[in-house]
């Protein structure tokens, strides 16, 4: 089963009131757009900061940076793929 949708009863045609939301499920578009802006938002600053980081170490040239800057970018995207 998606987490996205979850299986709800069809409504019954016999009651004219329709019955009411459930309360434990997203809304439209809150959960997953959040979560996907936290994984973009957290891979800018692991790439930015690695790169600071190779920058302050003393690396050759900026090209370097980058070049260690994706490595770390690569490994932090694989996690969360990875993850639940």
């Amino acid at each position: 089963m998606s987490r996205r949708k979850r299986a709800t009863p069809a409504p019954s045609r016999a009651g004219s009131e329709a019955a009411p939301p459930r309360s434990d499920a997203p809304d439209a578009g809150g959960l997953p757009t959040r979560r996907i802006l936290r994984d973009v938002l957290l891979l800018a600053v692991v790439f930015g900061a690695t790169v600071g980081i190779a920058e302050l170490a003393g690396a050759a040239n900026l090209g370097v940076s980058f070049g260690i800057g994706q490595v770390a970018f690569a490994i932090a995207l694989t996690v969360l793929l990875i993850r639940e």
